[in-house]
């Protein structure tokens, strides 16, 4: 039987960000990845309104 209580990451989904603020995020990533020589990977969200019940 499938439960129908929110899992925790059903509470949040992905910022809507404009193409400019898109743009700032990945290019910060690129910055932070040349300075540390590491993959970074930085995530917009927001809290969901999804109510699986």
């Amino acid at each position: 039987m499938e439960s129908k209580e929110p899992l925790d990451y059903d509470r949040y989904t992905a910022a809507d960000l404009s193409p400019e603020l898109l743009q700032r995020v990945v290019s910060l990533e690129e910055e932070i990845k040349q300075s540390t020589d590491k993959d970074v990977v930085l995530i917009a969200y927001e809290e969901s309104q999804h109510n699986p019940t």
